[in-house]
């Protein structure tokens, strides 16, 4: 063979080596969560309990796949006669990661369907995840249960697991299985916060306070955000205790980012109250609300505002004092005009009176205005001009079909707000004329766009667009080189900076 050849083989080969070398790379790393109702993703609207596995990819790199299969009031026997751990079992990959915690509801014998006894069926059961998980080339990690909250008169905690995490263990060191033990972790932690400290993370809600538990709820199981943060970072100390390939995935979490913990981000849908029919004929709200996921809605800007650590929540009836108690954030988007609803909900003076008094006690209210012909201005400018704001009936910026930089703005003032923006889209905006003691945040060719004004120990955020809705916060339309969605979270990180906590729990 001459060398000629010789060489252009080897080049192919090395080639061919690189490539592969680079697919195996590229391939992501996926992490399974299995479990119950402490694990479990929650709703997001009307309720501040959240899973630990909901909030478990915040403590990861990006990259890291993570699908949390976990369910509300599983246990390892319904788990799998739901057919749940197959369609899990399907799905795996060798490399992949299983995370698996069972045993609150393993222990209820008095349902048939969910019970199994610690030492033979759940024992089985979490052997047949093991086994079966490995056979697919995915890697087993084992979960004592997290503890529950359950102190007795004298503050001890009492431990309510029974046999179920030392069958954990067992199984754990019988089957060379790494394991983090949840229970011993959470049971530390708990001691150390004490009856009263530890309360907070919990679900102990007054009622009145978030629409899905209007009537208070004490709940010793669940966690609040700030508890599914700290037991996630347990889960992900244990992780580095292991010292297993999947931990150097793991990305510095700084809690003191999450400034919306124990707050709450209320959207009005009372002067906003749109609804039409949907695909089965039933009427639904729509348009600027967390509920609508359409290019019309709210729900992606909703998802980032609890990536900050708040709640979010509607309020559907007029704003007395008391309904606002509840909110750190109070967003009024787009007040309804005859066309939009029959008989629209307009502002009228015991609600200004009432949103003012609240501002002025430290709530932070959001004012997103549309352009004339869009929405209505006459008594919402009556609330917005107690702050020293009023909405112009123009619409600046009118873009034609896709010719999108007819919106783009592009040089910012140094503020939060734009912080590493470099040019964000709005459309048909509703400009502002501001007296004290409302300022200019961001003005444009002498048209004030954005303002704020600092009232008592609260505040106002005005602007005439509501530029935040799905269509141009996820690039559905909207080129990607357009910033809306890192300002949305620079806003609102701002705002919740400024805002009070709510006084949610018992």
């Amino acid at each position: 063979m001459r060398a000629r050849q010789r060489s252009t083989i080897l080049i192919l080969l090395l080639t061919f080596v690189l490539l592969f070398l680079g697919l195996v790379a590229d391939e992501p790393v996926r992490v399974f969560i299995i479990g119950d109702s402490t694990m479990a993703d929650k709703p997001l609207i009307g309720t501040a309990e959240r899973g630990w596995g909901q909030v478990f990819p915040l403590f990861f790199e990006a990259g890291v796949f993570i699908e949390n299969h976990a369910r509300n009031g599983r246990s390892t026997k319904s788990f799998i006669a739901e057919g749940r751990w197959q369609t899990v079992c399907e799905r795996l990959k060798p490399g992949d990661w299983v995370f698996i915690q069972f045993g609150h509801n393993d222990a209820k014998k008095e349902d048939s369907s969910r019970y199994a006894e610690p030492h033979t069926d759940y024992r089985n059961n979490l052997l047949r995840f093991v086994t079966e998980a490995r056979a697919k080339g995915a890697n087993p990690i084992l979960l004592t249960p997290v503890s529950r909250r359950k102190f007795d008169t004298e503050g001890k905690l009492i431990d309510t697991h029974g046999d179920y995490p030392g069958v954990v263990r067992e199984l754990a060191a019988e089957q060379n299985v790494p394991l983090i033990d949840v229970q011993k972790k959470s049971m530390e932690m708990l001691v150390k916060l004490g009856a009263e400290e530890s309360r907070k993370d919990f679900v102990w809600i007054k009622p009145g306070f978030f629409t899905a538990n209007r009537a208070g709820r004490e709940d010793n199981t669940h966690f609040t955000e700030s508890g599914a943060l700290k037991i996630a970072r347990l889960v992900a100390d244990g992780l580095k205790e292991l010292n297993l390939p999947l931990s150097k995935h793991l990305t510095p979490f700084n809690e003191n980012a999450m400034v919306g913990i124990n707050k709450t981000v209320v959207l009005d849908e009372f002067y906003n109250n749109e609804w039409k029919k949907n695909a089965k004929g039933v009427s639904e709200r729509f348009h600027y609300v967390w509920e609508d996921t359409a290019n019309s809605g709210f729900s992606i800007l909703g998802s980032k505002i609890v990536k900050l650590g708040a709640s979010i929540d509607s309020l559907c009836e007029v704003p007395t004092l008391q309904n606002l108690n509840r909110a750190s954030v109070y967003v009024i988007v787009d007040p309804d005009t005859p066309q939009e609803t029959e008989r629209p909900n307009y502002v009228d003076s015991l609600a200004i009176e009432a949103i003012a008094g609240w501002v002025n006690n430290g709530g932070v209210l959001v004012l997103m205005e549309n352009d004339k012909g869009n929405a209505e201005f006459e008594h919402f400018n009556k609330l917005s001009e107690k702050f020293g704001i009023h909405f112009n009936e123009d619409s600046r910026n009118r873009v034609t079909g896709n010719a999108y930089d007819m919106g783009r703005f592009d040089r910012f003032p140094d503020h939060p707000l734009f912080k590493g923006v470099r040019q964000i889209y709005m459309k048909e905006i509703s400009t502002l004329k501001i007296q004290e003691p409302a300022t200019a945040i961001f003005s444009d060719k002498g048209d004030v766009i954005i303002a704020y004004a600092k009232v008592g120990k609260g505040g106002v955020f005005a602007v005439g667009d509501p530029w935040l809705y799905n269509e141009y916060i996820e690039h559905r339309k909207l080129p990607a080189d357009y910033e809306n969605d890192k300002a949305a979270e620079n806003l609102f990180r701002w705002l919740l900076e400024q805002a009070s906590p709510v006084p949610a729990y018992n």
